[in-house]
């Protein structure tokens, strides 16, 4: 079997059993008095970004190879935006923007989030500061960037509770509490196991076709890790449940910026920002990927905040923007 058929298999298995977790999540919340918006807004954009979590864990501590992570992570939060634009484009005609005021404070605290992490690398970058400067801010092999963007998550949590609405879903739950949390397990363990082989794969195939890690990380392992999110928000929009399609969005890429801290935590070895000071590539597409991410953010805070407009080139300008932007990244990265 070819790796691309593996990566193939692999990646069809990572996203359905999400998607068999994530319908567990969704029973769980008929089935229990915690709240809806924490169970939605936290708790399934956990087990969403579940593959983000095992892929990124796999590539530094199984693999030895952080841009690996590095590029899941950012290129996953890309690629989460782009799924957004593209279905608001879809349907285009819902003017999803004009419908929903939720997400604002979630949104300020993602481009926070990516604040934290350019400011270093745009500082290594473009004013030669070096290692040296660069080194000033580990504790230890833990970076203080993972604390502060860990700080940040708790805000981000809080904000994700205020905006996200508390309704429960209707109707009941024909499994028992006990059954909806075996099934649950078992996916979840799926989930586990399908990531860790792609995430195997997806380095195998960087080895083979002479890709950089982080490129291979954004695309292989962003692309596939994302996917469920894809479904979950075409679906929402069909149903016209806009502010909870956006909360899955901006909480899944939320949490993918916490793995990082997470992973630096677990990475005992050394602090997984030290390749950055070693491989220039790779500090330069991940900085392409962390600015554009930021400029991506930005412009879905401006659309959400910005006065209602039903002039459809106006309306669907930010959508535009966010996949050129797509395009601009692969075009400089390959």
């Amino acid at each position: 079997m070819s790796l691309i058929a593996g990566y193939l298999l692999l990646a069809m298995l990572t996203i359905y059993s999400t998607q068999k977790a994530s319908h567990f999540i969704n029973e769980l919340d008929k089935k229990t008095a915690i709240s809806g918006a924490l169970i939605g807004g936290v708790v399934l954009a956990s087990v969403t970004s579940l593959p983000e979590l095992i892929t990124s864990l796999t590539a530094t501590v199984g693999l030895d190879n952080p841009g690996l992570a590095f590029g899941n992570v950012f290129g996953s939060n890309m690629f989460n935006l782009l799924i957004l634009a593209v279905v608001d484009l879809i349907f285009i005609r819902h003017y999803f923007y004009n419908q929903t005021n939720s997400g604002i404070k979630t949104s300020g605290l993602i481009l926070v989030m990516y604040a934290i992490f350019i400011m270093p690398l745009v500082l290594m970058l473009f004013t030669s500061l070096g290692y040296t400067s660069f080194d000033m801010s580990w504790l230890g092999t833990v970076s203080l960037l993972s604390v502060a963007i860990l700080i940040v998550y708790v805000f981000a949590i809080r904000a994700m509770g205020e905006e996200l609405p508390p309704e429960k879903p209707e109707g009941g739950s024909r499994h028992s509490l006990k059954a909806i949390i075996w099934q649950f397990m078992f996916w979840a363990v799926l989930v586990i196991v399908s990531a860790y082989f792609i995430t195997v794969v997806t380095d195998r195939l960087a080895i083979r076709y002479q890709l950089s890690a982080s490129f291979a990380g954004a695309i292989f392992l962003g692309v596939a890790t994302s996917l469920p999110e894809l479904t979950a928000v075409i679906t929402l929009f069909k149903l016209r449940n806009y502010a909870v399609a956006l909360g899955g969005i901006l909480g899944s890429s939320v949490f993918n910026m916490m793995i990082i801290s997470l992973v630096d935590v677990v990475y005992l070895k050394d602090s997984i920002y030290r390749d950055f000071t070693h491989d220039v590539a790779l500090l330069q597409n991940i900085s392409l990927l962390l600015i554009l991410g930021f400029i991506n953010s930005i412009i879905v805070l401006v659309a959400l905040k910005r006065k209602p407009t039903h002039h459809t080139w106006w309306y669907a300008a930010p959508s535009i923007t966010i996949i050129v932007s797509y395009i601009i990244y692969i075009a400089f990265s390959v």
